[in-house]
């Protein structure tokens, strides 16, 4: 699957646009920016659903693109969903995460930017943060110490852009945790560890 197999969508009233494929368990993503799906999002396609929203600024501030992301999937009529945030969209997903009302399994934050906020304290579901070792940015650190259910994590060789930078190791961790919680630390795949 390449990216190119994404199909745009627009949902509700607002026409709130999203990118969707593969099938299965949703995976909602929530991107910096305009761009389109990476190849991570294609590889993540081969074994789940997953809808791709892109954080513009049309969308509001990070609380108010949460409830309206939140919306929009509802709307759709999913019921159940794993969460990703990455970049600037890892704020978005956690006040996505924070609703009471939605039903969220975990939640993969990738290089998260920006400040968390103190609501995030009580958050109650299980957060794996990926950084990349060439990171600079002290913004993982701020989200791991603030969360009280974090799983931390390096991805090697990869900086701010794990998407782009290292497609097939963030498919494969976001899967593993999706799948198995707390228990991805010992995967089911081969023993070969991702360089």
């Amino acid at each position: 699957m390449t990216e190119s197999t994404f199909a745009q969508r627009w949902a509700g009233e607002s026409g709130l646009p999203y990118w969707e494929a593969g099938s299965g368990e949703t995976i909602v993503a929530i991107i910096d920016g305009e761009r389109p799906p990476t190849r991570a999002h294609a590889l993540l396609a081969e074994r789940r659903r997953i809808m791709v929203f892109a954080m513009t600024t049309d969308l509001g501030r990070p609380r108010e693109a949460a409830r309206r992301i939140g919306a929009t999937v509802g709307a759709l009529g999913v019921e159940r969903f794993d969460l990703m945030g990455e970049g600037a969209g890892a704020t978005t997903a956690m006040w996505l995460a924070a609703e009471p009302q939605t039903n969220i399994g975990s939640v993969l934050l990738a290089a998260p930017d920006g400040l968390p906020d103190e609501a995030f304290r009580e958050m109650k579901r299980p957060v794996l943060l990926l950084s990349g070792t060439k990171d600079q940015s002290d913004a993982g650190d701020r989200y791991r110490t603030l969360l009280p259910d974090c799983h931390f994590m390096f991805v090697y060789d990869a900086g701010r852009d794990i998407c782009a930078e290292r497609p097939e190791a963030l498919a494969f961790i976001a899967l593993e945790f999706f799948e198995r919680r707390d228990l991805f630390l010992v995967s089911r795949e081969s023993g070969i560890t991702l360089p």
